[in-house]
This record gives C-alpha cells, structure tokens and sequence, in this order.
C-alpha cells in the first residue's frame, strides 16, 4: 500500500480532531484552522442537481460563482453537475487548470466502497501533503475520449427495451472539410432485443454558413451497418462507402449499436453541454477539437460510477444510491496547487446531487 492508501482512521482522526476542531462537511464555506503553511482548509456545499445546468466552482474565492460566460470565464476552476466534475482547462474551459488523481482508493472493491466511513474519508484527505504534488508534466488538462458507455441509448425500464437519448448530441465535423453539423439520434427501433434501425435529427452549416433547420435521415441496421452522409441527407450502405466512396460518409451505425465516425477523412465529434439547446445552438464550427470517434469530455475527474476509480460508485448491493469513493485529486490552478475530495452526494435530507467539495491549497 502506498502512502495514500486507506488508513485505519481511529487513533490519526481522534489527534487531527483535536487539533484542527473539524466542522461538519455539509455547510457551505466551512473553514477551519489553517495548516503549517498557513493555508486553509475548507468545505463548499454545491447543488449540482440539475441534469443540464453545471455550477461553477471558484476554489480561489472557496465559494459558488457565477461568470456571465462560463466558456471564456476564468473565475471558475471547477464545475460540478451531478456526478459529472470538470475543470477549466482544455476542451472543457478557456483557463488552464489542470489535474491529477492521487487515486488512493482507486483499486478499492465495491465491499470495501460500501463499508467506508466519513473517517476513513478524513484519514484520506489529511495523508495527502504539500511533498505529494507531483512535477507539473503530471497534470492534465481535461480533453476528448472516445464516449465510454454508449450516452446516445438508453434501458427504458417501463418499456423494457432499449430507446434513443435525444438528450445526448454531437457537433459534427464532415468528412473531406464538407461542413460542420450537429447530431443526435432521436428514435431506436427494436425488435424484441435486436436494433433494427435508428433515426437521426441533424443540422447542417455550410462552410462560411448558418446552421440550418432541423432535418431528419432514417438507417436501417437490419443488414448490417448503416453509413450517413449529412450532405445528401442520405443513408448508405458498405458496399457505398468502399474505394471512391470512402469519404461519401460522416457518421455510421452498426447493429451492435456503435456510432462510427469517418476519421480517415478528417470527420471528427464533439460533446454538446446539455445545457445546450439543439434547435437554438448557433453554430456547429466552433468547437474546440472534433476527436476521431463519437466524443466525450474526459479529464482528471473520470465520469465513470460503475468502479472505484471515480468520486462515487453508484448501485453497489442494489442500494440505487451513489457512495463516496473518498479519491483525492489535485488541481492546479495557475501557481496554486489544491487538494479536493467529494466526501458526500446527498444533503442532510437526503436530496441528491447537492455536493460536499472538501478542499485545501497545498502550495
């Protein structure tokens, strides 16, 4: 075990306590004694139950802010959205905070997830010191990953089969420099448990245009995949999109339910927020990068509830609830390095995603 392993808590919390007094985590701006460097330690309460709305973070400040334009804001160094935590920085913000896991939980079994307690959380923040910051080639910026789970589909449990996520969409860049567009699926069609089409909304911009009106194309997957040029507002099959016609194509499906992207021809995605409105959304050329594959924003932070490599770990014995990992993470934030850790996904009432951030600068 390394240093940032879980420790027994008994005897290390009962001294720290003593010390430092440690308040309750579930107020906002709960500050207690400052450590040898002089430098705080504190605790920010965040509702971050919104499923499109973000709340910006100011570690600086150890507050909620609210910049008038988040994209080009530096006021903020985190953002929080349910269990979905950014940073300001890469394709996810114009700043240039970066991060790192110290991961000290991260190859905890979902048992051991299940049986941590606030204390063993204590004991994890406290390890993690000002000589624990690694060089700065160790941060990293948040950037694009292919999308991890499959976000365009979803299990409809009333209905018992699997549906489209209209909810989840793509700016779009077309194969060969045709355009840019913007993209979601918004129809799976399913017979008994096999996918046997789909139909995609789409919005198209020209280079140097507008984006246009919505328009819809319908692929069937019956015969394999299906293969779509945004362009013609066509659906092709693999014979079309062989020699000549390698860079006909933009997106594709298969029946395995996989969205492909033709990045042989330079076609690329990027994540739209889901704060964003797809028929109010100005333009689909201005993303920051368009990665070769149906994209996700992926940093420091994994989106992941399904292991102990995140900041929580959700459903484990069939409880339906999110438990804390109690990973610690750094961030740096120009010259200021902050450690953070997410104790907590429920308020005193029990309403989720109102958040505990647990923080303090290392240097």
């Amino acid at each position: 075990m390394t240093r940032f392993k879980r420790v027994q808590p008994a005897a290390t919390v009962a001294a720290v306590a003593a010390v430092l007094s440690l308040a309750s985590i579930g107020c906002e701006d709960d500050v207690v004694a400052p450590d040898d460097d002089g430098f705080e330690e504190g605790t920010i309460s965040v509702d971050a139950s919104s499923y499109t709305e973000p709340v910006y973070v100011s570690l600086a400040a150890g507050a909620v802010v609210t910049p008038s334009d988040p994209v080009s804001s530096d006021e903020w160094q985190m953002s929080f959205r349910r269990f979905s935590v950014r940073l300001n920085g890469g394709v996810a913000g114009s700043g240039s905070v970066a991060g790192v896991g110290v991961g000290n939980n991260a190859s905890a079994t979902a048992e051991q997830v299940a049986a941590f307690t606030e204390a063993d959380g204590d004991s994890a923040f406290l390890a993690v010191a000002a000589d624990d910051v690694p060089s700065a080639s160790a941060f990293a910026e948040d950037d694009l990953a292919p999308d991890p789970g499959g976000s365009w589909f979803r299990f409809d449990g009333r209905l018992g089969t699997l549906v489209a996520n209209p909810g989840a969409a793509w700016k779009t860049q077309e194969s060969s420099s045709r355009g840019h567009a913007v993209f979601r699926v918004t129809s799976l069609v399913m017979e008994g448990q096999r996918p046997v089409g789909l139909v995609v909304e789409y919005r198209r911009q020209d280079p140097g245009g507008a984006l246009g009106d919505p328009r819809t194309v319908e692929a069937s997957l019956a015969r394999g995949p299906a293969y779509l040029a945004l362009a013609e507002g066509q659906a092709l099959g693999p014979g079309q999109v062989q020699g000549p016609g390698a860079c006909a194509w933009d997106i594709g499906a298969t029946p395995a339910l996989e969205i492909q992207v033709n990045a042989d021809c330079d076609a690329g995605t990027f994540p739209l927020d889901p704060g964003e409105d797809f028929t109010a959304l100005a333009g689909a050329d201005d993303a920051p990068k368009y990665g070769g594959f149906l994209a996700a924003i992926s940093g420091t932070f994994p989106a992941t509830v399904d292991d102990a490599t995140g900041v929580f770990w959700y459903n484990i014995e069939g409880a339906n609830r999110m438990w804390p990992t109690y990973n610690v993470f750094l961030v740096r934030a120009d010259q200021a390095v902050y450690k953070v850790q997410v104790p907590s996904y429920y308020d005193a009432a029990g309403a989720s995603g109102v958040l505990t951030v647990r923080y303090q600068q290392l240097r």
